[in-house]
């Protein structure tokens, strides 16, 4: 499969459906955690294993240490999810929420405060492209992958995850940041090349 799979008209609609699910991803996160989120507009490419390099490159030359936490969903949509984020970007939420870990677990707290986050994240988002498309879909508990690790060995661990990137699949990367932060967390979606076809005749008929 290639990216001609998808013309341009239906990677536009995929675009703007997600769009409209992050924007309620955002809403629900800003009641949730104070208001704090600003969303970049979604990345979103046909890939294989070559591009799939070059995002593990990216991530490596991007940050020093990660936390990764995965999450799968399934269903007529089905794939893996993804929140990245580095010490810096801990700090700024910690920052935003007035959270204190110095006393206690820091580790507990900090990795209760990622499954917090990620699953708002993807209950949300993925739950709505899944109503949007008209597509059932569901999600699978998630799991901390990586905690505080250099990035190379996250990245090993999160892409062992990731069983679409054997072929080609559809990925779409959102980077967001905290309210008052330039600190990045990322958010990847990668949909099983299993699914795709239905995806895109779901897109046909709304154009």
């Amino acid at each position: 499969m290639t990216n001609d799979l998808f013309t341009e008209d239906e990677r536009d609609l995929l675009g703007e459906i997600v769009n409209i699910a992050m924007g309620k991803a955002g809403a629900t996160l800003a009641e949730a955690f104070a208001g704090f989120v600003n969303l970049r507009v979604p990345e979103i490419r046909t890939v294989g294993a070559a591009e799939g390099s070059e995002t593990k490159e990216r991530l490596m030359r991007t940050y020093k240490r990660i936390s990764v936490l995965h999450q799968e969903f399934f269903g007529e949509l089905a794939g893996d999810i993804a929140v990245i984020y580095g010490p810096a970007s801990y700090a700024a939420l910690r920052d935003v929420l007035g959270f204190d870990d110095r006393d206690g677990d820091g580790r507990r707290q900090r990795e209760e405060l990622l499954l917090e986050l990620g699953n708002a994240l993807a209950s949300t988002c993925v739950l709505e492209i899944g109503a949007l498309l008209e597509k059932r879909t569901g999600l699978r508990p998630p799991r901390v992958v990586a905690f505080d690790v250099p990035s190379a060995d996250a990245v090993r661990r999160l892409f062992g995850e990731l069983g679409g990137w054997d072929g080609q699949t559809l990925l779409i990367e959102i980077i967001f940041h905290l309210e008052a932060h330039e600190v990045p967390f990322e958010l990847m979606i990668t949909l099983s090349p299993t699914c795709l076809q239905s995806v895109k005749l779901a897109l046909a008929q709304r154009l």
